[in-house]
């Protein structure tokens, strides 16, 4: 069966969850059955063939691989809101917080104004970052906005990780092969998939990295509703984190599990801390970071290779089997040029990088490369807004109880975009998650 055939069969199977689910149920159902079940998209011929094809940038932004599930999976879900559920969008209030993820959209419109060779074209562009970023964002607005839908948001992230227990024991022994079992050999499949013990789970995800983050990730909500819990009712919660927490620590993935861990300590620090204070200085060292990292300001690669500290931490890490990592970052700082060679609009190609042999791994050096540094700032204004704007109205005393579920989301939309900094995709239901914290326009699920 071809890709296409697999996502038209999606969408009618998505259809069928709206007629015999409630809205909101079919919403998550679409989305994230979708975000982990179909096969990531129709690679180019031969992508499978080679040891590591860097070419493929990934489904988060535009590229020579424009029919992708980031986008059929939320398009399945809005079109059964339109067909079983219109009244929905007639509720919707526009605010403020929904201006940047409305740019970032229809920005690739902007810096091909300026170049006559768009790849793609922004029309297409700009297509494919409204079904992958401004659907799932619309569909946080319309029916996770109340406390009641964050909720369920929260629950279904730990049931879509439940779902992934099969990959977990099936290529923890056998290795990445359900995705060529199903649909044709996955092209990042054998890298990074050699671990400490075993091996690590791809499903069908873009990466091994990705599966992990979801895992880890997922197993922070588990953690979270866990906590919240009446006293009575905490057995189930606690089962499905302990399996997930399980789950995260055998795909090894050391990035995934340390932004866990990270996150953990942050919603229990909330309860000491004041949650404004906390968010808003992570928010702000993140930025900072980033820039720093971004801008090159610190010639980081230069200072591995000429300091005999740096020779020393690309050492450890390599003697730690994480040899990855400082190769990632390298990758970056070695294109830190290319990338910044229109920084206000970018080059409005997705091969930007084409001539230098290699690519950014992290994707915000892939949209400075593509839409200039105006565009990650949309995009992180879309993502980090609402996350600040939810953690300065809540209290730090309800973040053990139901009504603090709008901390766990805004943790989970950080820790994504933490991890985005070195990783080419992007954890898709923190965008969800985004929407549902931008304010008005409520909808109880």
């Amino acid at each position: 069966m071809s890709i296409e055939a697999v996502y038209l069969a999606w969408v009618v199977a998505a259809l069928a969850m709206f007629r015999f689910c409630k809205p909101a149920a079919a919403v998550l159902g679409s989305c994230l059955g979708g975000w982990i079940l179909l096969p990531v998209g129709a690679y180019p011929s031969g992508a499978a063939d080679v040891a590591f094809p860097y070419w493929i940038i990934g489904s988060a932004l535009p590229s020579d691989v424009v029919i992708t599930k980031a986008w059929v999976a939320p398009a399945s879900a809005l079109l059964g809101v339109a067909v079983f559920d219109r009244d929905a969008t007639r509720r919707l209030r526009p605010a403020l917080l929904d201006a940047p993820i409305v740019a970032w959209c229809l920005w690739p419109f902007v810096p091909a104004l300026f170049t006559d060779a768009a790849r793609p074209p922004a029309v297409v562009a700009s297509a494919y970052l409204i079904g992958s970023w401004g659907v799932p964002w619309l569909l946080g607005r319309l029916y996770f906005a109340s406390r009641d839908g964050q909720l369920l948001l929260a629950k279904g992230l730990v049931a879509s990780a439940l779902a992934c227990l099969p990959f977990s024991l099936i290529e923890g022994a056998l290795g990445p092969v359900l995705y060529g079992w199903l649909y044709e050999p996955h092209p990042f499949r054998l890298d990074g998939d050699v671990r400490y013990l075993g091996f690590r789970p791809i499903g069908f995800f873009e990466h091994g990295n990705q599966f992990g983050l979801w895992i880890s990730l997922c197993a922070l909500a588990a953690l979270w509703l866990t906590r919240a819990a009446p006293p009575g009712r905490r057995r189930a919660p606690a089962a499905a984190a302990a399996l997930l927490v399980v789950m995260a620590v055998a795909a090894q993935s050391i990035g995934a599990l340390l932004l866990l861990a990270l996150g953990a300590c942050a919603l229990w620090a909330c309860s000491v801390v004041r949650p404004r204070l906390l968010v808003a200085g992570a928010t702000a060292l993140l930025v900072a970071t980033g820039a720093i990292y971004v801008s090159g300001v610190v010639p980081v690669a230069r200072l591995a290779k000429e300091t005999s500290v740096g020779r020393e931490v690309v050492a450890g890490f390599r003697g730690l089997g994480r040899g990855s990592f400082t190769w990632r970052v390298s990758q970056d700082q070695k294109l830190l040029g290319a990338a910044m060679a229109r920084p206000a609009l970018g080059t409005a190609q997705w091969d930007w990088w084409r001539a230098e042999g290699t690519r950014p791994w992290g994707l915000s050096l892939l949209v400075i490369g593509q839409f200039g540094v105006t565009g990650l700032l949309l995009v992180l204004a879309a993502l980090l807004g609402p996350a600040l704007a939810a953690a300065w109205a809540a209290p730090g005393a309800i973040v053990s109880r139901p009504e603090g579920v709008p901390l766990l989301l805004a943790a989970l939309v950080l820790l994504g975009v933490v991890d985005a900094l070195l990783n080419s995709f992007v954890f898709f239901p923190a965008i969800v998650a985004a929407g549902a914290l931008a304010p008005a326009g409520a909808r109880r699920a």
